[in-house]
């Protein structure tokens, strides 16, 4: 299953365009949200009666009915169909044809600033999360002395609080993604930190089981955190080109349940090593790390509308050199030479090629455009040179007629006795 979010991702990328791709995300997002949700209170509703195994067998029927559905109703997209700047080339005919490759990737992870910010910014924010869904229920019945099925109650709004925060943000974050790009990460960032503060009340605060307050701060809290959370993929979308998509978004998964992984891990370390509480390890965990991804959010407000605009450029750069080659290809052979229309065939580099064709065709005497002058343009030069080669020729054909009309001798010796007559 895990396999397939970065591929659903990636396909809504060439289902919707980049301002839409918020909504489109925050949608798929709540519904995985919703599904989890639903499957643990199913778990936990029949888990005793029925048995452990009954909800696996539920979640492996629904997972093989949902895939043939895939195969039977869902059709590919026509890869980055929705990029404004490939909109003519694929209108004209020509498909996307670039593939993803080890050195493409590796240069998207390292050289473009925005996936190095979120794949950062992954890790930061997974941390929390990771502590939160190992621990929360627990600590709701250990630390807050809360019961079983008080626990249960606020864990439902817990995560009802996460749909609705996905919902909300994609929908706050398609707004200001249509008013101004830099906005977005200031909401992402501001929406991080606000975040935190309804966290600390659950972790801090005496709750008296399922009360209103514990309520509230068990919808709220995961509510604002989850804001930002919706908004990642769809810039991570907008940044790369349609061929590393689905690997950048890999890689920000697995830069997330690191995250989530290293999470618990601290909790546990802490305790073991310097003998704290764990309410102060859940504190100062929650804290430094939703600190470090508010600060990392501020900076993507730079260069999110940056690596945008160099991949839209990159992009345009690629539609306009196949929509240039598709042109040349139909001249046919009689306007480019084979080998030149060997070397666009073959992927050359359309620039240089067409700037040889222009020098040859353009410089010298032997040239198509330099013969296509000498008939059509009759000034002193060519004059010059027609008296040239019409006297070269009078001089040829007199030659000629000189050597037919000279004299022929013929030698003729008779022999008589020892003489010799000429």
């Amino acid at each position: 299953m895990s396999g397939s979010v970065p591929i659903a991702f990636s396909m809504l990328g060439d289902l919707f365009d980049a301002k839409d791709r918020n909504a489109a995300s925050s949608g798929l997002t709540a519904m995985m949200g919703a599904g989890i949700l639903l499957g643990q209170v199913y778990a936990g509703a029949v888990g005793e009666s029925v048995g452990w195994k009954h909800p696996f067998y539920l979640s492996g029927a629904l997972c093989i009915i949902t895939a043939l559905m895939v195969l039977y109703f869902v059709r590919e997209p026509v890869r980055g169909g929705k990029e404004r700047v490939l909109q003519e080339m694929i209108a004209n005919g020509t498909k996307y044809d670039r593939k993803l490759t080890v050195n493409g990737f590796l240069h998207a992870m390292t050289q473009n600033k925005t996936n190095v910010v979120l794949m950062l910014q992954s890790f930061s924010t997974g941390v929390p999360w990771g502590i939160i869904f190992t621990f929360l229920n627990d600590y709701f019945a250990q630390e807050q002395g809360m019961s079983v099925a008080a626990s249960t109650i606020l864990i439902v709004w817990f995560g009802l609080g996460c749909a609705a925060g996905g919902i909300v943000g994609g929908t706050i974050g398609t707004k200001l993604q249509r008013i101004n790009r830099s906005f977005l990460p200031l909401f992402m960032a501001f929406s991080t930190a606000l975040g935190i503060i309804p966290f600390l009340g659950l972790l801090d605060l005496k709750l008296n089981g399922a009360s209103f307050l514990a309520i509230f701060l068990s919808f709220i809290g995961p509510c604002v955190a989850n804001l930002p959370s919706v908004n990642v993929r769809p810039c991570i979308l907008n940044v790369n080109p349609p061929e590393t998509r689905g690997a950048a978004m890999t890689a920000a998964n697995l830069m997330v349940n690191v995250g989530r992984g290293a999470g618990p891990s601290i909790i546990t370390l802490s305790q073991q090593f310097f003998n704290a509480t764990r309410q102060y390890s859940f504190n100062l965990s929650l804290i430094v790390f939703w600190s470090i991804t508010t600060l990392l959010l501020i900076v993507l407000a730079k260069t999110l509308p940056n690596d945008q605009d160099a991949m839209d450029a990159e992009l345009e750069r690629y539609a306009a050199s196949k929509i240039n080659s598709a042109s040349i290809k139909e001249m046919g052979n009689e306007v480019l030479p084979t080998a030149m229309v060997d070397e666009i065939n073959h992927g050359s580099n359309l620039e240089r090629v067409m700037t040889n064709f222009d020098e040859m065709t353009l410089a010298g005497e032997e040239s198509i455009i330099s013969i296509e002058d000498r008939i059509t343009s009759f000034d002193a030069s060519a004059l010059q040179e027609s008296w040239t080669f019409i006297g070269g020729a009078l001089r040829e054909i007199a030659e000629a007629s000189h050597l037919r009309n000279r004299p022929h001798y013929q030698v003729i010796v008779e022999s008589e006795g020892d003489d010799d007559v000429l």
